[in-house]
């Protein structure tokens, strides 16, 4: 059975905030506690940017299953990052993963697999050379089944 998946548009922003909020709880360890995330201005802040993203350049893609009218099921959202040519490649972006998530009375069903295959295909049709998430243990199977592998070596600094 095929899942309905399709592209989000600036309208699907408070839920796909929601869902975001939802990713930012899963458990740093597997069947372990679901970590607390702060209620906030930042909410609010990451529905417009959203919006604002969806609305923008066509280098941000949010892919959705649909629960029912207003309500999501399940999402992957991406964005393009441009890169230099190199001697390796001369593709134009490698692509960042920034949230997958499904509510939890959804999972099981494939939707996440069928958001994120709909998201790789739009991220390769856009030429990029690399896709990079991050992964909860929960997370890590579907990744790894789609092609995704542990690359180590990668530093980040955050600002504080």
């Amino acid at each position: 059975m095929s899942v309905p998946v399709r592209r989000a548009v600036s309208a699907d922003a408070p839920e796909l905030a929601r869902l975001r909020r939802l990713s930012l709880t899963c458990p740093a360890a597997p069947w372990t506690r679901p970590r607390d995330v702060p209620d906030g201005p930042w909410g609010e802040e990451c529905q417009k940017a959203i919006a604002a993203m969806l609305d923008g350049p066509d280098t941000v893609a949010a892919f959705v299953v649909d629960a029912s009218p207003g309500r999501l099921a399940s999402c992957a959202v991406g964005l393009l990052l441009p890169r230099f040519p190199g001697p390796s490649s001369s593709k134009p972006f490698n692509g960042d993963i920034s949230t997958v998530a499904t509510d939890s009375e959804f999972r099981r069903r494939g939707y996440a697999r069928a958001a994120m295959t709909a998201l790789i295909d739009w991220m390769t049709v856009r030429g990029c050379k690399r896709v990079s998430l991050t992964a909860t243990p929960e997370g890590e199977p579907l990744y790894a089944s789609l092609g995704f592998v542990y690359d180590e070596p990668r530093m980040i600094r955050r600002a504080e």
